[in-house]
């Protein structure tokens, strides 16, 4: 009940309200006594914090508090300053303010708290946090701490698979460390796994990075497209594999199937300057 009455601070919280997010949809016969109960709890814990109180209305309960003295409010106005500074061309400062903001986050959010209402607030701040890291990784980028990034950020993308601009960071940082190749393929394992999680290809911001990547290279887009169309053909044997299957099921002879396989990959098509093949093109 504290959890969830801190992260309302200064709202009226109608009794019906808390019941939901405390007990959920089957709350027990006595639940509004209990409710009465706790708050008298949570009260008497709040007695030694000046200017901190629950204030009653016929409707519900506000808990006043100064936004001052919890960690999520203080997270919110270091994110809005280091905003403002960054949009301002202040980027050290901006920083400074996005890193103090971060280090207010100690394990995951609400980890210890069983309660209905948790796991959407939780996520909700979790991405709130993903979001300022984001802003500071892009700050990082900008001053040239590519290097720096890229073990955080691999980490990350492993924590968070699905979370795009993690993966365009990614890709801009090894891209900017020399690391062409690695930044094409961190491209194509985001899209795989954006394709089988979510049914999707990657958005404007992703898509726009590797773009961006190929363009300033011809030879790796030679080699991308190969990629693709090599995976496209495996994709086509793969479905015609699974027909072949379903005939001899239903007792129809299916057509042979070809000798060699057509995914087979031609020999590297473009040479580099001593003669041997590109060795984006080669992997």
């Amino acid at each position: 009940m504290l959890a969830f009455m801190l992260l309302e601070a200064g709202s009226l919280l109608r009794v019906e309200q808390i019941i939901d997010a405390v007990w959920g949809e089957s709350p027990p016969r006595t639940v509004r006594t209990q409710v009465h109960g706790q708050i008298s709890v949570v009260r008497r814990w709040l007695r030694a914090l000046p200017d901190t109180r629950i204030v009653t209305h016929d409707t519900g309960y506000v808990l006043r508090v100064d936004p001052a003295d919890i960690d999520v409010e203080v997270f919110r106005r270091l994110a809005r300053r280091g905003r403002r500074l960054a949009a301002t061309g202040q980027p050290v400062a901006a920083a400074d303010a996005y890193r103090a903001a971060l280090q207010l986050h100690v394990g995951p959010p609400l980890g210890d708290i069983d309660a209905p209402f948790a796991g959407a607030a939780a996520a909700r701040l979790a991405e709130e946090r993903l979001g300022v890291l984001g802003d500071l990784n892009n700050l990082d980028l900008a001053a040239g701490r590519h290097h720096e990034l890229i073990p955080a950020l691999s980490a990350l993308v492993e924590r968070h698979p699905l979370h795009e601009p993690l993966w365009c960071q990614l890709l801009v940082a090894l891209d900017r460390a020399g690391r062409r190749g690695e930044a094409i393929g961190c491209y194509h394992r985001a899209r795989l796994l954006l394709r089988e999680e979510l049914g999707v290809e990657p958005g404007p911001e992703l898509s726009g990075a590797y773009r961006s990547l190929l363009a300033a290279d011809p030879v790796a887009a030679g080699g991308a497209d190969l990629t693709r169309t090599l995976s496209r053909l495996a994709e086509a044997e793969r479905m015609l594999g699974e027909i072949r299957h379903q005939l001899s099921l239903l007792g129809i002879d299916a057509p042979a199937a070809r000798s060699e396989p057509p995914t087979t990959p031609p020999a590297p098509l473009c040479p580099s300057g001593d003669g041997a093949g590109h060795e984006e093109v080669a992997a």
